[in-house]
């Protein structure tokens, strides 16, 4: 009995799928809902992480400059400003070109600069901020440095945005993290019922087995195999249901989530994960059984 190797396994396996397939068939439906959720989860989270993260690429910091500065003071707040970790770029923006973008942005409504005199804004450098540090702490922290520089009168930038995109992605991701260990834990216990089951059925078998001397793993690999396709299956079926709501509903219903490239599916690699993932879900779910039942 100790030459038999993985095809036995699958082959025993393969029949016990087949003499339960009412509850290894319930098994897989529950587990395709609940890796569906997983899915789903992942499928937000990695497309809202790729939205900020192009938000990011654009975000700006716009940081207004005391008036009377001269051109060495300008020089060194610029060299300055070009030092500060996160920053990619520094481009200066003198006060007749803001009223000159300010016009175009009016345009239609020109009649709202009348009578404005000399003109009221400030000079003012543009800085790029690098997607590593778009996050708002950091972005917080980039503001308050700059605010105390020479020469700085204000500091603006997005910060509204930037708070709800950064607490949107923490929920994403925390909420997602707790509600893929809740569905991992319920998949075990659907593996481990189902498991159960199988074992019951064959107890007479199994006690036959073990009078004539079997292994344990002799008598304990398929039904750790049958739990592992139990789940991977059911794994595998979630994807393809995803993949199918993901091509029909609406792209403009969820454009928020949308990055450069569009709103994208899972990757292969995230695939591979949640279909191994489930395999050792199941082979956990088939552990807890067979060590209950061999007690």
């Amino acid at each position: 009995m100790r030459g038999y190797g993985p095809v036995f396994y699958l082959v025993e396996a393969y029949y016990g799928l087949r003499a339960n397939g009412l509850v290894n068939l319930l098994a897989m439906g529950t587990i395709t809902m609940a890796m569906l959720i997983v899915g789903c989860s992942l499928l937000v989270f990695l497309n809202l992480r790729s939205a900020v993260g192009a938000m990011g690429e654009r975000l700006e910091i716009s940081v207004y400059l005391k008036d009377g500065l001269t051109d060495q003071e300008k020089d060194f707040l610029v060299t300055r400003l070009k030092a500060e970790p996160g920053v990619k770029k520094a481009v200066f923006q003198s006060k007749t070109e803001a009223l000159d973008l300010l016009r175009k942005e009016l345009k239609g409504q020109e009649a709202l600069l009348e009578g404005l005199g000399e003109n009221p804004l400030p000079d003012s450098y543009e800085l790029t901020i690098d997607s590593r540090s778009s996050d708002a702490a950091k972005m917080d922290a980039l503001s308050k440095r700059i605010e105390k520089l020479h020469g700085v009168a204000d500091v603006s930038y997005g910060r509204e945005s930037v708070e709800v995109l950064d607490r949107l992605l923490r929920m994403v991701t925390y909420g997602g993290m707790v509600l893929a260990a809740l569905l991992g834990v319920t998949v075990v216990f659907i593996i481990s019922n189902s498991v159960r089951l199988a074992l019951y059925s064959r107890g007479g078998e199994i006690e036959l087995m073990q009078w004539i001397g079997a292994t344990r793993s002799f008598i304990t690999g398929p039904f750790l195999v049958e739990g592992m396709l139990v789940a991977a299956i059911g794994t595998a079926l979630s994807l393809g249901v995803l993949a199918g709501l993901f091509h029909a509903i609406p792209r403009e219903a969820v454009h928020f989530l949308a990055g450069p490239g569009g709103l994208e599916f899972l990757p292969s690699w995230v695939i591979a994960y949640m279909i191994g993932g489930g395999a050792l879900l199941g082979l956990l779910g088939g552990l807890v059984s067979v060590n209950r039942f061999l007690e």
